[in-house]
Parts: C-alpha cells; structure tokens; sequence
C-alpha cells in the first residue's frame, strides 16, 4: 500500500481517497509504534543525567540533546531565562521549546517526557497536515524506523510541523497564514527558510496580486514578534546562534570526510549547492506559472529539493538532519526504493556517529567506517535530489503535456 502512495503513479495504482486515508492511517499507526520504541530506548538515560551522561549515552545508543541541556542548565532545580540569563545556541522557538519542560515535575525524566509528548504531537500534526496536502506521501515521514532514534534527540520535529502547516495553508490560498506559520518554523531552525522563496514566486503569479504581500507581511511580522524582544532585550546572546554556526568548521559531513579546511572555500561548497536549489526551484515555479504547469506541485518540490540540498552539502551534519530529508520525500511523493534505503543509511548513520564518540574517536574506526559512511550518506540524499529535481521540472510542463496530471482513464 505504501509504495502506492505517491503522487506520480500511473492512474491505475493512485491511491483513491478511502486507501489514502487508510495509508495516513497506516504511516501513523507506524510512527507511533517507533515513537514508543524510541521512548524506551532514549528515557533511560534520564538516570544518568548530569556530567556523565554524553559518554554514557554514546556507549548504549541512546543519546538526546533534551537530557543532555537538561543536564547542563536544570538539574539543580534552576530556570534560567532563555536568553536573557541563558545563552542557547539555537534559535528563540527551540530556547523556549527547551525551557518550557523544566517546569514539569519529574527531574530529568519529567523534562524529557514533557518534551517527547510535544515532539510525538508535532509529528502527528504534520502527518495530519501531509495527509491534506496534494500530492503529498505522509508514510515517507510516519513510516520510517529513523523515528526510533531521531524523534527525542533534538527538537527538530516542531519546525518540520510548522512547515508542513505552511505549506498546507499555502495550498489552500491562506497566504498570510502561510507565511505566520513559515516565520514560526524559521524562528524554531532555519530549515523551513527553504519554502519562503518557492512560495513567494507562485504567490506573484497567483491572483489577486495582494496575496503575495499578506504573505509576506505574515512572514516579517512574525519574525519581528517573536525575536526582536530578545534582540533589543540581550543581542549578544540572541545573536550567539548566529555566531556560533558562522564560526563552525566541517563536522560530521562530506566536508569533514574529505578533509575541507575552514575558510571561504568551505563557506562555498556549503551554501552554493542550496542556493542553487532555491534558485532552481523558484524558477520552476515561475515556469510551471507561465506555462500552465502544476505550479503548487512545484512548490512543493521545490522546497524538497531545497530541503535535501540543504542537510547532504551543508559543512555541518546532526544525525537527526535525516528527519528533513523525509519530510522532502514526503513532500515529493519519492519511490518506495528510495525510502528504504535512507532509512536504512540513517538508521546505520546513527550508530556510527555515537559509536564513534564511544571509542573517543579511534582513528581506525573513524576513517575506515565513520567518514566513508558520511559519503555513502550524502551520495544517498543527492540520489533524492536528482530524482525531486527531474519530477520538478516534469512539473514545469503544460498540464496537457504531463501524463502525471492527465485524467485518470474511468477503464
């Protein structure tokens, strides 16, 4: 059923609503049996929070972020004000996404459950919002066993939600709304940045003229709203994300396995890619407009591609990036083949990027396993771009001309 899901398959195999709602049905049902999975695995080392437990939970696999901040700020029953008395190396959402929890009972482990049954509710939100977006396959994000280990490592599932939002609201002519909801998943990471400008170009075409600026003006209100307070009140620690990103070298991506300094040229191979992307995408966009494509196909396959661009060249690689990347598969409807194997690379992804952190970076295990694996892993997600990238500029064409969007034959 699954590998019927996606939007590019013959008529004769396209999901009628009643197997589409089965699918959703089916991708949730999966995501949360990984997501109990993944509890279980990751809460036990709520035990050990405090100094010791980063090299306790790289030895059993079951390390998260949220313990581990948790560890570094709350333990001793203090709340610092996120920014204000606390600098966060994450953007404001996601500071205050770490904070909020420190008021539940429990300690550690109340923190990182509070923390997980918000995560676990993103999730859901996004497959529900994926299941009303056309074209969309929510089984690529619900169904995939990266969930297990990637769901509470860090809070990367409350941007992917707040972009799956926008871009339903943007598919349902809510411009204003669409562009809240981008500034609020930009102002959590930046990775839902990768929807504004695909967006905005279909909004220019789109009538009335003024829908592109409710858009916008949704976007900049919001991102005023929630950071300036923060900037005018502490800039040098609003600020620290920024500066700490920009002074960051190649780590844990195919930058580092190939041994890229620090320097422009690494700056380069990291934003050039995803610049092209967003430039190609945007593009398309406008093609598909002009030319009577599928224009709201391409905005979704433009902000995939974007998207995919973004986590395999980027200088800097988390494990948990993964999630990005099936969120984009879900946004392209990408084959099943695809999936499976990126499932299977980001799962393996995880372990060798603890694994090693567990033997303190033995150069061994490092170069004949860790540094290859970050290769074999970008070559992967760069297999999903190319396929996002020939589907949008199928998408490009006029809809006559486009055997994907003809009528369905009523044989």
């Amino acid at each position: 059923m699954l590998a019927q899901a996606g939007a590019r398959a013959p008529a004769c195999y396209r999901l009628a609503p009643v197997d589409r709602r089965r699918s959703t049905a089916l991708a949730m049902a999966l995501a949360l049996l990984w997501l109990a999975l993944g509890y279980a695995n990751v809460a036990r080392g709520a035990a050990h929070a405090g100094a010791g437990y980063r090299f306790w939970a790289f030895q059993h696999h079951c390390y998260s972020d949220v313990i581990a901040l948790h560890g570094d700020r709350y333990l001793g029953g203090g709340r610092p004000l996120p920014y204000l008395e606390d600098r966060i190396e994450y953007p404001v959402l996601l500071g205050l996404a770490l904070w909020l929890p420190s008021f539940a009972p429990g300690g550690a482990l109340g923190h990182f459950t509070a923390t997980y049954l918000f995560l676990c509710a993103c999730l859901l939100v996004a497959l529900l919002a994926l299941s009303s977006t056309p074209g969309a396959a929510p089984w690529w994000l619900g169904a995939t066993p990266a969930l297990v280990t990637y769901a509470g490592l860090n809070w990367d599932l409350l941007p992917i939600a707040l972009l799956a939002l926008a871009l339903l609201a943007h598919g349902v002519a809510r411009s204003g709304t669409s562009g809240a909801l981008a500034a609020l998943g930009v102002s959590a990471k930046l990775f839902p940045a990768a929807f504004v400008p695909p967006a905005a170009v279909a909004l220019l075409f789109r009538p009335p003229r003024r829908a592109l600026a409710r858009f916008l003006a949704g976007l900049a209100v919001v991102l005023a709203a929630v950071n300036l307070p923060f900037a005018l009140a502490a800039p040098e620690a609003w600020s620290w994300f920024f500066r700490f990103n920009a002074g960051r070298g190649a780590e844990n991506s195919i930058w580092e396995a190939l041994g890229t300094p620090r320097g422009p040229l690494l700056e380069a191979l990291s934003l050039g890619p995803l610049a092209l992307a967003a430039a190609a995408g945007a593009l398309a966009v406008a093609r598909a407009a002009r030319r009577g494509g599928d224009a709201a196909g391409a905005v979704r396959l433009g902000t995939a591609l974007a998207l995919v661009a973004w986590i395999a060249t980027n200088k800097v690689y988390s494990p948990q990036y993964a999630l990005y990347g099936f969120l984009a598969g879900a946004l392209a409807a990408a084959p099943l083949p695809l999936f499976l194997a990126l499932s299977a690379v980001s799962v393996a992804d995880f372990y060798l990027a603890f694994e090693v952190r567990a033997r303190r970076w033995e150069p061994a295990f490092r170069d004949h396993l860790v540094e290859p694996g970050h290769v074999v892993r970008t070559l992967c997600w760069l297999l999903l771009a190319a396929w996002i990238a020939r589907e949008l500029w199928r998408r490009t064409r006029p809809r006559e001309a486009t055997p994907a969007l003809s009528t369905p034959s009523t044989r």
